[in-house]
């Protein structure tokens, strides 16, 4: 009598609290959480020597990032040449004067206008790397840009990174590798003999993406106990735990519960039915 009585208690709360009958399938959708994570701009450089990809760090460096976007959509790098190459250190352009026929100049232009210098602890050279070129003055920035070939800790803190190779690092190698002037035009030592152009530099802008992730650390009970089911659930949890409780171990609430029961009919059915499926206890 107690078994099935207490079955058919937990049953008949089931029916009777709003909501609780769909509880389990709700917390079940619930082990879904919805993910938006924001993907990074990226920029692809065409080059006289292949093609380059690199992710924009738009989190980290904002201004930056904002200011080299700019730059891009509007055709400004499109036909800028890299003036400087120092192999295993970086590869430079950004520079409007390289577009004309005087290697002299090069290294000493930009756009309109100038941004503060934005570091950020946890952008560093890397092996890749894209950072701000500047002059001494910290805030001096503007369009000039370079790529690290090869990992360059020591600029940390006075250069902004705002970029990372993720495609084409071979051909990074292969421009920082390109013969330069050297000795023969001491003014021109970094400058590349030959021509190498930026023929494009196209921007594929950020966005939010969102899916639909698993719980994670909410999996299990914590999923379910999350979800919109999860307070019905709980609630009806905590009702069958105090209601087992008082029926074990306080005689007068189970005399009551017993008579309450009996004049519930689907509790009564209930009943019913859940002595005809369990086993009854055989005499010894």
């Amino acid at each position: 009598m107690r078994l099935a009585g207490l079955i058919a208690l937990a049953l008949g709360l089931a029916l009777a609290l709003p909501g609780a009958s769909s509880a389990v399938a709700r917390a079940t959708a619930a082990d879904s959480l919805a993910v938006s994570t924001w993907v990074n701009a990226t920029v692809t450089i065409e080059t006289t020597f292949g093609t380059i990809v690199a992710m924009l760090y738009e989190e980290g460096a904002p201004i930056t990032t904002s200011n080299f976007i700019n730059l891009s959509s509007s055709g400004f790098y499109d036909g800028i040449k890299f003036h400087r190459i120092v192999d295993d250190f970086v590869i430079q352009t950004g520079d409007p004067n390289s577009k004309d026929s005087n290697p002299y100049n090069d290294g000493t232009g930009g756009s309109s206008q100038t941004i503060p210098l934005e570091t950020n602890d946890t952008l560093t050279h890397e092996d890749g790397a894209f950072g701000m070129a500047r002059s001494n003055d910290p805030n001096s920035a503007s369009s000039q840009f370079y790529i690290c070939d090869g990992a360059q800790n020591g600029l940390d803190g006075n250069y902004a990174v705002f970029g990372i190779t993720v495609e084409g690092i071979d051909v990074v190698r292969t421009i920082a590798s390109q013969p330069v002037y050297g000795l023969r035009r001491p003014l021109l030592q970094e400058h590349p003999v030959d021509d190498i152009v930026m023929t494009s530099v196209t921007v594929s802008l950020g966005y939010w993406n969102n899916t639909t992730a698993p719980a994670g650390d909410l999996g299990g009970l914590g999923g379910i106990f999350a979800g919109p089911g999860g307070t019905t659930l709980l609630g009806l949890i905590l009702i069958l735990a105090v209601a087992v409780a008082a029926y074990l171990f306080v005689p007068p609430v189970r005399l009551k519960l017993q008579a309450l029961l009996r004049r519930i009919p689907k509790a009564s059915a209930l009943t019913g039915l859940v002595r005809k499926v369990l086993p009854r206890r055989q005499p010894r």
